[in-house]
């Protein structure tokens, strides 16, 4: 410590607490009187100012500056305060400390400051590093998903061109391939962004039951693509609106689905149940769960089955793809959701995995029960197929006592009020017989969506048709007609069974600046024979808006001249101001990272579709939201 000449002479005796005060601070440190002279300092406190001896420092009023605070009350208190010092045009920021001693009766003020510059940069570095991880993030999702949107829609496309069959086997494996890398880029992103905190629990309100069911449609070409039969069972009893993170949800559900999907050969199965557990007052607890038939998990892989990449070296030796990281995410959204991710598995027979989630009930569900209906399900197998099992489920879930049937000729038809054929052909002779036999039974067939002149040639001899994939709304509608709630001709049986040509008036404003992805756009519309007039900026969307009425809007967000965000509240406008009613604007964007869909759907925009694009998905989500609006004109909906 060093003092001034003229303190030693009067106090050298008393000064021994001020040295052993001082040696226990490594930052800068002064003593001062109270008038503010300066009596003493350290070494450290002359190598912050440059300076060389005490005589060089000045009067404190002069260097420093404390933050609202003058020197009388600093010298004079003892406390903490933040203040900056300025030494040779540099200006420092401190933290200041000052404490009182009594040195020989008189009162001497030590002042200790602790430079916070280089917390201040580490911070703004910090800031900094963490604004370009995010613009990073950002910026590759969208860079990837943009071109990875045309090599996938593309390549769809030429899966039903005319071919011959090495090029559908190129066009194939082109396809798996681009599928293949789009998940692996997801899965990386979504885990750079949880690692680095920026994803929370995002609670929201939505219609399980319609969305779980749209939901569903998105992995049926991949299942196929694979010969795997993918069911969803997805409780009719669940409420009208429930409050959760439906993003996470779907994501996860995503994972083990791809999963299941992956790890499950030729002919085997993936169920997806999505059920109620328990309800109790105005909550309900609901398991979500993903079992396939594949190949299951050995003992010893499943201590490391949770950390990420741990099963990539397995993949690569194996010949299959996968970075290994999509149930490390899924186990990190589980875990934000206060759950737990549980595993049941046999090597060689496949696994389950599942988790429950509590959620707040906000409406109850929509479906009626109508107890005491008796059903049978009959197949030509001597066993339910999967199907004909789901079914069963299905019915137990709506109240309907189900039992299973191999024969035709038989007495449990008498007592049956409905029988479900579950066989691969049909014919109206067939179903003719079967009604002459048993006058009071109604026939409902089950039948996939392609199966159009087939169905259309007994539609009219049964009073409905079980569609498959069995889902819950559809299959309420095939049991209303069987209690007689709701007339038959409700029921649009050609648009349940088979695609149909779109109606040549619908209109359709395609808003994409990438010209690549606007074309792709512009083949899939104008197939299923939508009208459509494309764009390659909001502002000539909302020109073509101001000129044209539209149906539907399909609008990208990153776009020159005006983004798709600007053009949306343009075109809400004008639907007020000209009176226009419910136009649907979609988003169709390479925007897809956790919380995007919530920013855009905040931001105005009715629906988040993300790049690359799912064409059934795509065309599932413009029918639907067609006949939302076309419900709203008639005044069905608010």
């Amino acid at each position: 410590m060093i003092y001034s000449k003229t303190f030693l002479e009067q106090h050298e005796p008393h000064i021994d607490l001020m040295t052993s005060c001082a040696n226990l601070h490594s930052d800068p440190m002064i003593y001062a009187e109270l008038s503010g002279v300066i009596v003493g300092c350290n070494e450290a406190l002359l190598e912050l100012l440059h300076l060389s001896s005490l005589d060089e420092v000045q009067d404190l009023e002069s260097w420093f500056d404390p933050q609202g605070v003058n020197m009388p009350y600093l010298l004079s208190k003892s406390g903490e305060y933040r203040g900056k010092i300025r030494s040779d045009g540099m200006e420092y920021d401190v933290a200041v400390k000052s404490e009182v001693l009594l040195v020989d009766t008189n009162p001497i003020v030590g002042v200790v400051f602790r430079d916070t510059s280089i917390i201040e940069r580490a911070r703004a570095a910090e800031r900094y590093f963490e604004h370009f991880k995010n613009k990073f993030l950002t910026n590759i999702s969208h860079e990837f998903r943009t071109p990875m949107n045309a090599i996938i829609g593309f390549t769809d496309l030429l899966k039903n061109s005319p071919l011959s069959s090495w090029q559908q086997e190129y066009v194939q494996m082109t396809s798996r391939s681009a599928q293949s890398m789009m998940r692996n880029i997801e899965n990386l992103l979504e885990l750079m962004q949880v690692e680095s905190g920026s994803v929370h629990t995002n609670l929201g309100l939505f219609n399980p039951l319609e969305v779980y069911e749209n939901f569903s449609m998105q992995f049926c070409d991949l299942a196929l693509s694979k010969g795997i039969r993918l069911m969803f069972l997805i409780d009719p009893h669940l409420p009208k609106t429930i409050i959760g993170d439906q993003d996470k949800i779907l994501a996860i559900l995503r994972n083990l689905i791809q999963n299941g999907i992956k790890f499950t050969e030729e002919d085997g199965s993936v169920l997806v149940e999505i059920l109620i557990v328990k309800e109790e007052g105005n909550f309900v607890e609901i398991e979500y769960a993903v079992s396939d038939t594949g190949i299951g998990i050995e003992h010893e892989r499943v201590k490391t089955l949770l950390r990420p990449f741990a099963s990539a070296w397995e993949n690569q030796r194996k010949g299959r793809d996968g970075l290994g990281i999509g149930l490390s995410l899924s186990h990190k959204y589980v875990d934000m959701m206060d759950s737990h991710l549980m595993l049941a598995s046999e090597s060689g027979k496949g696994s389950r995995f599942s988790f429950r989630i509590v959620h707040q009930i906000n409406e109850e569900g929509i479906f009626d029960f109508i107890e005491g209906t008796r059903a049978a399900i009959y197949t030509s197998e001597h066993h339910l197929t999967s199907q004909g099992a789901l079914l069963y489920k299905y019915l137990e879930l709506f109240h309907v006592e189900a039992k299973a049937i191999h024969d035709l000729v038989t007495p449990a038809l008498l007592e049956s009020d409905v029988l479900f054929l579950d066989v691969p052909h049909l014919s109206p002779v067939q179903i003719d017989a079967l009604k002459s036999t048993y006058p009071s039974l109604q026939i409902i067939p089950i039948m996939k969506q392609d199966y159009g002149d087939q169905a259309d040639a007994i539609i009219e001899s049964v009073p409905s048709i079980v569609v498959l994939p069995i889902l819950p709304s559809s299959l309420h509608k095939t049991l209303a007609v069987i209690w007689n709630t709701m007339p038959k001709e409700y029921i649009a049986h050609s648009v349940e069974v088979q695609s149909v040509p779109k109606p040549d008036n619908i209109k359709i404003l395609v808003a994409e600046d990438n010209l690549i992805n606007l074309k792709l756009l512009e083949t899939i519309l104008l197939q299923e024979h939508y009208r459509v007039i494309a764009v390659d900026n909001g502002q000539k969307a909302v020109d073509a808006y101001l000129k044209e009425k539209f149906d539907l809007v399909l609008m990208d967000i990153d776009m020159p001249v005006m983004d798709g965000l600007m053009a949306n509240r343009l075109i809400k406008e004008i639907d007020k101001r000209d009176g226009r009613g419910y136009i649907p604007v979609i988003a169709l964007t390479a925007h897809a990272l956790i919380g995007d869909r919530e920013r855009i759907v905040a931001a105005g925009l009715d629906a988040h579709l993300a790049k690359p694009i799912d064409k059934h998905f795509l065309l599932q989500t413009i029918e639907r939201y067609l006949k939302i609006a076309q419900q709203k004109r008639q005044g069905n909906l608010v």
